[in-house]
């Protein structure tokens, strides 16, 4: 049995090495890594598309700080950012979807930028204005900001990279066009619209979907190359570091003034955050000090995901293949599709073989109807594991029956008549409705005939549509039979 299609090489059948020789993490499709984009890998870049990516989340950060000191904040829904989960980045444990930056963040950010942090992107310490200096004193803007804004603010970048990969690897059927807001629009202030070309993904509790795959030298774990735990660690390097003796000494004073006797740490990121109310060029200083180590941002991010990639994608994968073919670990989780392909069969052979027609004739003349044959079906899971739910309504009229097994594990189930005119449009149309409006995988029809011409007519319909020998169609003869004590009587 093939073991489960977690990673993005086992979902779309590539191989490990396209992704790394691409240059993309070879994301989970279960659940989130905690990876995210650090913008300091951007500016410390040698590649000019990933530097002009920087200057792209700077610039628009700079005109947000300018709407918020006009006290133009009507639009508040472009402080706003939402999560991107189909790149499969963040902190989720078991799927991929995230909170965001709501409304109470949009607030602070304003707050902000017209408050401590009014001077971002006027900076005349550092090379250049960061995203993550929001980051490093105050509350209500933490590190997930770093991930969801960088992640929004080069989405259409991200788009076009997976893009190529797509069309390059992927095979037609794989890749599907989707319409994503991701450009915006400085003259209308709005997001716009873009077409692309990307990774199908389907999930059974949500629409179709894409995915987005990341570049892994844009990558790292836990905390950026800027951030407050770094900040506050080195503190007392920033300051005595500090050229000017005048401000290096006034500075000192003003720490130790507000620190208690027998200080706790808690004491002392207190009296760090107090000193950089005093003395804001702080953080420039520190910032300027991580520029000056940009060459190690790169090798260290690097070593951070490679390290992730072994302790649990490479594991994860290991462990399940060797459980697949090493025992039936695997086939105590069964398949929806299989499951209820053997269910219709078994229906068949009892219907045709055992006598079961009969049931379906009242005085010579047939009476079963579709709602009958439905609930003989459902019959045939009682004591399953399966959820099998009956008449189905997600949006699109009543399917016959969905069959659930888990997350992305379901069948839909439909059943007809031969003598039904519409066969044809329904056997062409209705459940691909039906399955999409589900959010089903798969999909099984089961054609119930009274008589030979039904039988015939039915088996010219599935020629016309090149579906004769198909798996999941099952015509069931239902015509009245000859009894064995009569058979062998005549003969």
């Amino acid at each position: 049995m093939k073991p489960p299609q977690l990673l993005f090489s086992d979902y779309f059948g590539i191989s490990k090495s396209a992704l790394d020789e691409y240059g993309a993490l070879n994301i989970c499709l279960e659940a989130d890594l905690p990876l995210f984009i650090d913008p300091f890998l951007l500016f410390a870049s040698e590649k000019e598309e990933y530097q002009t990516l920087h200057n792209i989340i700077v610039a628009h950060l700079i005109s947000l700080k300018q709407l918020a000191a006009s006290g133009n904040t009507s639009d508040l829904h472009l402080f706003q950012f939402p999560e991107v989960p189909q790149n499969w980045l963040g902190v989720s444990r078991w799927g991929n979807k995230g909170r965001g930056l709501g409304p109470q963040f949009a607030s602070n950010l304003i707050a902000a930028f017209n408050g401590f942090y009014s001077n971002f992107g006027e900076e005349s310490i550092t090379d250049s204005a960061h995203i993550e200096k929001l980051t490093l004193v105050g509350k209500g803007i933490g590190k997930d900001f770093i991930s969801d804004f960088t992640t929004n603010l080069i989405q259409e970048f991200l788009l076009e990279y997976t893009q190529t990969f797509a069309r390059i690897y992927l095979q037609p059927h794989q890749r599907k066009e989707f319409s994503v807001r991701c450009s915006f629009s400085e003259t209308l202030q709005v997001w716009l619209p873009k077409t692309f070309e990307l990774p199908f993904f389907f999930q059974d509790d949500r629409e179709d979907d894409y995915v987005i795959l990341t570049p892994v030298d844009i990558l790292t774990k836990d905390d950026a190359f800027i951030c407050h735990s770094d900040f506050t660690s080195s503190f007392s390097r920033i300051t005595s570091a500090l050229e000017n003796s005048s401000l290096r000494e006034a500075i000192n004073a003003y720490f130790t003034k507000h620190l208690p006797t027998n200080p706790k740490k808690a004491d002392y990121e207190n009296a760090i955050n107090t000193t950089v109310l005093r003395f804001p060029e702080l953080l420039d200083y520190y910032i300027r000090s991580k520029e000056d180590k940009r060459d190690q941002a790169s090798p260290i991010s690097l070593d951070r995901v490679e390290k992730l990639k072994r302790e649990l994608l490479d594991t994860l994968q290991l462990l399940s293949e060797a459980l697949s073919h090493n025992g039936d670990f695997y086939q105590i989780i069964p398949n929806s599709y299989d499951e209820a392909l053997k269910r219709a069969h078994f229906l068949k052979e009892t219907i045709e073989n055992n006598d079961i027609y009969r049931i379906f004739y009242k005085d010579g003349k047939p009476i079963a109807s579709e709602e009958t044959i439905q609930r003989i079906f459902r019959l045939t899971w009682f004591g399953s594991p399966f959820d099998v739910n009956s008449e189905v309504n997600n949006g699109r009229g009543p399917a016959d029956y969905k069959v659930s097994y888990g997350q992305r594990n379901s069948t839909i189930v439909e059943f007809k008549l031969g003598n039904s005119t519409s066969l044809k449009a329904n056997l062409l149309n209705q459940t691909q409705i039906y399955k999409k409006a589900s959010r089903s995988i798969r999909d099984i029809k089961v054609i119930l005939c009274y008589t030979q011409s039904e039988i015939r007519s039915v088996n010219r319909i599935l020629a016309s549509i090149n579906q004769e020998n198909a798996e999941n169609i099952v015509v069931i003869d239902a015509t009245p039979k000859i009894s064995a004590s009569k058979a062998r009587a005549n003969g």
